[in-house]
């Protein structure tokens, strides 16, 4: 009969400490910063291209506007992400909640167990950009306080994925090829103009 009440006991200190955790530190916040051999203007067209989300975003599977006008304040996307082999896929609304071309985009993204702000911000120098960003998450409830609190803290979980997917931008913008500011083509002299 004691060895179950000691058992019960221990199984009661774990769970309060498990919850003390998420009351402690009910968000985790994090960034990671590249510097990229290329100009800011062709950075931030290629962070902001959604077909090359894929490329850099771990797991990403796609993103769809479903309110207001693309790549403005208050705009919203259903984004879906894989997270990993035999989970469900995880789907979230994102917001931009402020973008300043070449300068920054700040998104609040929002699902069943979290809440998740991201901002990114460019600045250039000498032709090559810096990228920084600066996350925070917060679970919603205090199950999912805790267990983001534990990832973070014997893990590092949100910062591995930070750090990973932000160097995977990194190569994508330095491997980039595609001319998102082509040159306007002029009429040759002798050419008649299109009606």
């Amino acid at each position: 009969m004691k060895i179950l009440k000691y058992l019960l006991i221990l199984i009661l200190a774990l769970v309060l400490i498990f919850l003390l955790f998420g009351l402690l530190k009910p968000s985790v916040s994090y960034g990671h910063e590249i510097t990229v051999d290329k100009s800011i203007k062709e950075s931030w067209a290629v962070q902001q291209d959604p077909t090359k989300l894929k490329d850099w975003i771990l797991g990403f599977k796609s993103i769809d506007l479903i309110e207001g006008d693309a790549g403005t304040v208050g705009s919203k996307y259903k984004v879906v992400v894989d997270p990993g082999e035999g989970q469900e896929d995880f789907e979230m609304i994102e917001t931009i909640t402020s973008i300043k071309d070449f300068d920054h985009i700040a998104l609040n993204f929002d699902s069943d167990m979290m809440v998740f702000d991201q901002k990114t911000s460019m600045s250039e120098s000498n032709g090559k950009t810096t990228i920084k960003t600066e996350s925070e998450v917060k679970g919603k409830g205090f199950i999912m306080k805790s267990m983001f609190a534990m990832m973070e803290m014997f893990g590092g979980s949100f910062k591995k994925q930070e750090v990973e997917n932000i160097e995977a931008l990194k190569k994508v913008i330095e491997a980039n090829t595609t001319d998102y500011y082509p040159a306007p083509v002029m009429p040759m002299e002798n050419e008649i103009p299109p009606k």
